[in-house]
């Protein structure tokens, strides 16, 4: 009985979940470009460079179990940080299917400064 129902609410997950998308846009002020390399633990989406007011994303599957997580370190002239960009207990409910981030100074913000969360450097 309690596989039964893991199995159906993992079924339930994977149908609902279905594809993320993570943009990362940046928010900066002065016209900097901003570096990012983002990884998981399985997978390295190597460095990017993020135009004053552009934007770059990736695409991912959520786990079936609930512990996917991607971080990332963002750089620009004099200063260097590490947050984790999708964090899947925190995300997948308050994100849907696209989790649009807008790094400021103070960190990146969801929905532009709705939901913000702290650099971890």
């Amino acid at each position: 009985m309690i596989i039964l129902a893991l199995l159906q609410a993992c079924s339930a997950r994977l149908y609902i979940g279905g594809k993320t998308h993570v943009q990362i846009f940046n928010g900066l002020p002065g016209g900097v470009m901003l570096t990012v390399h983002c990884k998981s633990k399985d997978n390295d989406l190597n460095v990017h460079q993020i135009s004053p007011n552009g934007m770059w994303g990736f695409v991912f599957k959520p786990s079936v179990w609930g512990n996917t997580l991607f971080f990332c370190s963002m750089q620009w002239p004099g200063q260097f940080h590490h947050v984790d960009i999708y964090d899947e207990g925190r995300d997948f409910d308050r994100c849907g299917k696209v989790c649009p981030w807008h790094v400021l100074p103070s960190g990146p913000c969801m929905y532009e400064a709705a939901k913000c969360e702290k650099w971890k450097s």
